[in-house]
Order: C-alpha cells, then sequence, then structure tokens
C-alpha cells in the first residue's frame, strides 16, 4: 500500500513525501522544518523504538486524514499542516503507545486518537488562537482514565545532584516532550531545534533548566528533578517568544503544571499550551492599549501619503495618533521638516495642550494643533 503525503511540492515526489513527514514530526517541537522532523524521530527512535512506531503510525494516520477529506474541505487541513499544530496525530500516538502496553491495542488506539486529533485541529484552525497540542491533548483526557494504571513509567533511580547531572538534565528535560527519556534524546531534539532556528534551541534548553529549577523550589525530588522530567512543559513555552516573553511564558507553565499536579490530572504538555494562550492574549491586550513602533510607522506612512498626493499646502495640516494607555498623549509631525521628510523615529509626543513629552529634537507647531476645532474628539480617540 503506498500513501502519498499532502505536501507543497509534487506529491509523486518520493523525496517529497519523506519531507513532508520529516516536517509533520518536526512540529512536535514547533519548527516545521524536514531536519527537525528526522532528528526528533532519531531522538525518539535512540530511546524507544516502539514509541519511534508509534510517531510514524500517528503522522502517517494523520495525513490519511487529510487524504480522505472531500476536496472541499481540505483547505482547512492544508492550514493545519502548515501551521505549527498539524503534529497533533503524531503526539496523539505516541502517548497511547506511552500509556498502553499492549501493542496491538496502542496501535489501534493511536490510529484512532490520531485521526481524532486532526480533525479537532482543523476545525480549531478557524479559531484566532492557536491551538498547539490542544487537540492531542483532548482525545488523550478522554481515553486516559481507563487506562491509567497501564502505563509503564518505571521507577527513577536516584541521581548525584553534580554539575554534569544539571547539565544532562538540560538536555533530557526535551526527551519527555516525545515520551521518551535521556540526555541523548533530549540532545537530538535540542539539534534539531538549532537545525531550524539556533537561538530558539539556546531558549529551549534555558526553558527546560529554569523549569527543573522552579520545579525543585516548588518541592519536588532531586531524582525527578534531575531525571529531565520536569523540563518539557518550561521548554515548549519558551520556544514561540525568545526573549521578549519567554521567562514569563516558562515560569506560568511551571505554575500551571504544578496546579495540575496537586489536582491529580496528568498534564501531559496542557501547561505550555494554557500558559502560551494567556501570553497572547496579553500581548494582544497590550497592543490594543498602547502606542506601538508600529503606529508610528502607520502615521509617518500617512504623512509621505499626503505628502505624495499634495494634501500637504493648507495651513495647518496634521496628522495625529493617540494611545488609550496615555490619556491626553499624542504624536505628531516635528516643526520645520516637510511631509516627505516626517519618519517614524522623529514623530515627536505632546500633550492635549501641545507640551513637548519627554526628549525631542524637534519642536512641534502647537498653535495648529490647538486651532482644531473644539468638536474634534482629541480626548476620545480610539488607539493607533
Amino acid at each position: 500500500m503506498s500513501t502519498v503525503l499532502p505536501s507543497d511540492a509534487d506529491p509523486f515526489c518520493i523525496g517529497e513525501r519523506f519531507r513532508s513527514v520529516a516536517r509533520a514530526i518536526g512540529q512536535i517541537v514547533l519548527q516545521r522544518h524536514a531536519a527537525t522532523g528526522a532528528l526528533v524521530f532519531a531522538g525518539v527512535l535512540c530511546a524507544s523504538p516502539r514509541l519511534a512506531c508509534g510517531l510514524l503510525l500517528g503522522t502517517l494516520a494523520g495525513a490519511l486524514c487529510f487524504l480522505h477529506r472531500p476536496r472541499s474541505h481540505r483547505c482547512r487541513f492544508v492550514r493545519v499542516s502548515r501551521r505549527p499544530y498539524g503534529f497533533n496525530g503524531a503526539l496523539a500516538a505516541l502517548v497511547a503507545f506511552a500509556f498502553v502496553q499492549d501493542d496491538s491495542q496502542a496501535a489501534a488506539l493511536a490510529i484512532v486518537t490520531a485521526i481524532a486529533a486532526m480533525l479537532i485541529a482543523g476545525r480549531l484552525s478557524c479559531l484566532s488562537m492557536p491551538a498547539f497540542s490542544a487537540p492531542a491533548i483532548l482525545t488523550t483526557w478522554c481515553w486516559l482514565p481507563l487506562f491509567a494504571d497501564r502505563g509503564d513509567t518505571g521507577a527513577i533511580p536516584p541521581v548525584s545532584a553534580d554539575w554534569q547531572a544539571i547539565f544532562e538534565a538540560s538536555f533530557a528535560g526535551l526527551a519527555p516532550i516525545t515520551f521518551a527519556t535521556g540526555a541523548f534524546a533530549g540532545a537530538l531534539i535540542a539539534l534539531g531545534i538549532f537545525a531550524a532556528r539556533p537561538s530558539r534551541a539556546g531558549w529551549t534548553l534555558f526553558g527546560s533548566a529554569l523549569g527543573a529549577v522552579l520545579h525543585g523550589l516548588g518541592g519536588a525530588s532531586d531524582a525527578v528533578v534531575l531525571s529531565g522530567a520536569c523540563g518539557f512543559n518550561a521548554a515548549l513555552a519558551a520556544v514561540p517568544y525568545g526573549k521578549r516573553f519567554a521567562v514569563a511564558s516558562i515560569v506560568l507553565a511551571v505554575l500551571i503544571e504544578r496546579v495540575i499536579d496537586c489536582i491529580g490530572i496528568t498534564a501531559l504538555t496542557a501547561p505550555f499550551v494554557l500558559a502560551s494562550w494567556t501570553v497572547i492574549a496579553f500581548v494582544r491586550y497590550l497592543a490594543r492599549t498602547s502606542v506601538k513602533p508600529a503606529a508610528r510607522i502607520d502615521l509617518a506612512a500617512a504623512y509621505r501619503l499626503i505628502a505624495l498626493n499634495g494634501w500637504d499646502n493648507v495651513v495647518y495640516t496634521h496628522v495625529f495618533a493617540s494611545a488609550t494607555g496615555e490619556p491626553g498623549r499624542f504624536l505628531i509631525n516635528p516643526f520645520g521638516l516637510a511631509f516627505d521628510e516626517v519618519t517614524a523615529g522623529n514623530l515627536v509626543k505632546i500633550d492635549i495642550d501641545g507640551n513637548v513629552i519627554g526628549d525631542s529634537a524637534h519642536p512641534v507647531n502647537a498653535t495648529g494643533f490647538a486651532r482644531m476645532p473644539p468638536s474634534t474628539p482629541r480626548t476620545a480617540m480610539p488607539p493607533a
């Protein structure tokens, strides 16, 4: 039986088929890159050939789910395969093989949950919030209580808390993302992320290390912390954001994981998903309530368009932008410069009376700003 996987290139090219599978596996660590997927698969294979079979089975089941959709519905699944959550079929299958010992039952459960996860991901692709691994988590929570006592997790051996163990724990913390174990598997996953985005690999290892430290401070035993079992949600939380919000996302993921553990629910990657949603919502809130650098760019572009169309030959002509986060504060053009000389960097911030706020190398035409008609809603304008 031959399977043609969806791809952006010639579907009959065997090389492209393998690249499609590798890209789908790479999305487990939020990188749609063939080399990432190959190295992630190698890490899983080194840790457990059985898990590697489950990984391939889930990936192929997700691809078949796409192929058997009507053509009119495939656009939704194309979006799923291109966004960083088309891996849900593979992840759902990994969970099945990690928690079910019987191979035949694990394979049957992996196929069903992989297809269900991909169907849910297709539905969630229309939402403004990225689904990440939420479809795989939801499908797993539906069946996991029936098999909760059948997983073969094994006992965690005692580990000496030396510098070598701490260093290895940073890499070992990446392995549980794929339900694997060991520093070598984690190192291959880190190398895969490095192949796609080197900077993200560094933040991923930082997230794993910081997550382990925070769990240790929260009461986790040294053996659990140094085994790498505590770092995978924090490592994933550091991937999407880089230096701006990585630390906040890591801390939030650890806090959520501690709460879920206290409740007694199998967390999986739910802390990463919830932390990411929270950070995204916060970033969007900031975007709605403050003047961003993009607002300066848009305002400068407006001045350039006015000059291009010859609308700058009227007395006191100007455009300004206001910010809800700073009541009574506005951005306006610097006095003495032509409209085609206005840039995002030389716009001046003023108050409602035309007084310059902060340092500026240019004055403003406060008279023109003050002579606007009284009906102009300067104090109630929406954010730029």
